[in-house]
């Protein structure tokens, strides 16, 4: 029972109350009809603080007072004082954003989109929730099989987003692993890995988190768990190389490839748009494609839509270099490489994979 108070007191608190209003609140909610020598007393506030505490949340509206000697109060409709809590927490934060883009236009303007440290499980998680909720095309995640039950939800949105989903599921017990992949194998390209690693959020090829579980730890309970969110696109090639050879590739694919790209998926990251193209080649399904990118010839960088038809694909034996031949709608023929190709004639920064029959 006193595990539950504490609970409840403090997620009072996240909504907005202090501690003592918190407290005297549940009070009066177990009491019912009180004075307040009596509320003091069930909610262990001193009698030299508790009028104020009182008054406090009658300001706020979530109690009433009976005008009685002595004063009388009861707590109002529980749904009704957590909608008024609520509401006040959304005004509170509508107003502090206000305030906080004030002073951001008014300050220095630096470039930070560096390296950064996120320390604890928590702020950790809620990160990696906020990257993938703003998540528009591409999302690639490895991690537990836990961690990704965790942010199941927040995946599944993105998926009915549109977001195409590439996903590598560390195995830690058969019951997650198996629950990953009966909630992932249609909707997202899964693979399953046997040994954990680091894990590695990354969206629209454009910011990432790099996160090291408490798994990895020898000493788990003693560590505060790290994470580098990596908002340089300059430094997130690291990443999303490493990806890409240590957890992509040792990885066994569990969807079943025909079925997920017999619709059109749009892609951030290249490499995974030529994997699917070639293998839809190879299974005779024609595909087109919509790209936007950069032609580039010589030092010049031109921005470019073009719509067209996939010819070919490689992918050199090393898988290092990664290509589409594409020929356009117009009959024009291009060597469509990735982000920062050099052979190539269009440096490809979103492309849509659309098969036809």
């Amino acid at each position: 029972m006193k595990e539950l108070k504490e609970r409840t007191i403090e997620k009072l608190m996240e909504l907005g109350l202090s501690r003592n209003e918190a407290k005297a609140y549940i009070a009066l909610i177990e009491l019912g009809v009180s004075s307040p020598l009596d509320i003091a007393a069930a909610s262990g506030i001193p009698v030299s603080k508790i009028y104020y505490v009182l008054s406090e949340l009658e300001k706020k509206g979530i109690i009433e007072v009976h005008q009685s000697k002595p004063k009388l109060y009861r707590a109002i409709d529980l749904t009704r004082a957590l909608d008024i809590l609520i509401e006040r927490y959304l005004e509170a934060k509508k107003d502090a954003m206000k305030l906080i883009e004030m002073l951001s236009a008014r300050g220095r303007k630096a470039n930070t989109k560096t390296l950064w440290i996120v320390r604890g499980r928590k702020n950790i998680i809620n990160r990696i929730k906020y990257l993938i909720k703003n998540a528009n095309e591409s999302l690639i995640a490895a991690s537990t099989d836990n961690i990704l039950l965790l942010l199941a939800k927040n995946i599944r949105q993105a998926i009915s987003r549109g977001v195409n989903v590439t996903l590598v599921s560390y195995k830690t017990r058969d019951e997650a692993t198996n629950l990953i992949v009966k909630r992932f194998k249609q909707e997202a390209m899964l693979r399953i890995r046997y040994v954990i690693a680091p894990s590695v959020f990354i969206a629209d090829d454009s910011i990432g988190i790099v996160y090291i579980t408490r798994h990895l730890y020898r000493v788990p309970d003693k560590r505060i768990e790290t994470a580098l969110l990596v908002e340089d696109e300059e430094y997130l090639p690291i990443f999303s190389t490493y990806f890409r050879f240590f957890l992509w590739y040792p990885s066994k694919l569990v969807t079943p490839p025909e079925e997920f790209l017999s619709r059109p998926r749009t892609y951030r990251v290249y490499y995974r748009a030529v994997e699917d193209a070639r293998y839809l080649l190879s299974i005779g399904i024609r595909l087109k494609a919509e790209v936007e990118g950069w032609l580039i010839s010589g030092d010049k960088r031109k921005k470019v839509t073009l719509k067209g038809k996939v010819v070919n694909t490689y992918i050199s034996s090393d898988k290092t270099i990664y290509n589409l031949t594409l020929v356009t709608n117009e009959g024009k023929k291009y060597l469509l490489g990735g982000k920062r190709c050099i052979i190539e004639d269009i440096e490809t920064e979103k492309i849509t994979l659309i098969p036809t029959t």
